[in-house]
């Protein structure tokens, strides 16, 4: 196995990972002139609310 083959699998299971949480919506991305601001979604009363009625 070569050295970029085995970087090119880091950086696809990177994407991968990166695209399902953003999926699922559990993080923010903001990309700005600064930099890149990543936070975490912190779930609201109601979403809770809601999600402990729908089991």
């Amino acid at each position: 196995m070569k050295i970029t083959d085995k970087i090119t699998e880091t950086v696809t299971e990177t994407v991968e990972k990166v695209r399902y949480m953003l999926k699922n919506e559990s993080y923010f991305i903001n990309v700005s002139k600064k930099g890149v601001d990543i936070k975490k979604a912190r779930p609201t009363r109601h979403t809770i609310k809601w999600q402990a009625k729908n089991h």
